[in-house]
């Protein structure tokens, strides 16, 4: 999470635009950059461990991230500084929704515990939890992160990237919920399904 986190935010805007290393604003979404990264399982850019259930749908999620917000802190940095550096009511608004987010997939992280999985994979003795966010939403941990993300780029003044984030994660979590729901009405059968009509 440091190693991304840096090379992500803190290069760039060394390189780009020194004085930015000073606002609060680029300090802030480095915060929630390591919040997001402290409340998941550890996982690898290169990811070689994929099992077949996947279908590299983990890999793809984090290169989108990482590249969606790598454009917004460009986007930022040469287009739309300094203004972007401001704390308008965009921006509070935004972030707020950014840490909000946030909360949301680390609750999802944390009622799934063992079995919440970097990789679409189901464990020995996992069962369909229903409780905590899971009552709310079948997917909350990434309803979570695109409001993470999204929200992070908009408070940065990136409209363009948050668009093109809006999208991409969107395109990514609904293939990746694809192939995770296909092996949880496999595994679980009658029971997911019940779970299903009652949960959107």
């Amino acid at each position: 999470g440091l190693v991304a986190v840096t090379l992500v935010f803190l290069v760039p805007a060394a390189v780009l635009e020194p004085a930015a290393l000073a606002s609060s604003k680029l300090w802030a979404m480095v915060g929630a950059g390591l919040l997001a990264s402290l409340t998941q399982p550890a996982y690898s850019p290169l990811d070689r461990d994929a099992p077949p259930e996947d279908r590299g749908t983990a890999t793809q999620l984090v290169w989108t991230v990482y590249l969606v917000v790598l454009g917004g802190v460009v986007e930022c940095l040469v287009w739309r500084y300094p203004g972007s550096m401001a704390w308008d009511t965009l921006a509070v608004v935004a972030f707020a929704a950014a840490i909000a987010g946030a909360l949301l997939r680390a609750w999802a992280v944390a009622e799934l515990g063992r079995f919440f999985t970097w990789h679409v994979r189901v464990q020995s003795g996992q069962q369909v939890i229903s409780s905590g966010p899971y009552r709310l939403m079948r997917h909350p941990s990434y309803t979570g992160a695109w409001f993470l993300y999204t929200g992070m780029l908009l408070a940065m003044h990136a409209p363009v990237a948050a668009v093109l984030a809006g999208v991409l994660l969107l395109a990514a979590f609904v293939r990746r919920i694809r192939y995770e729901e296909g092996l949880m009405l496999q595994t679980f059968g009658a029971q997911y399904v019940t779970y299903c009509s009652r949960v959107k």
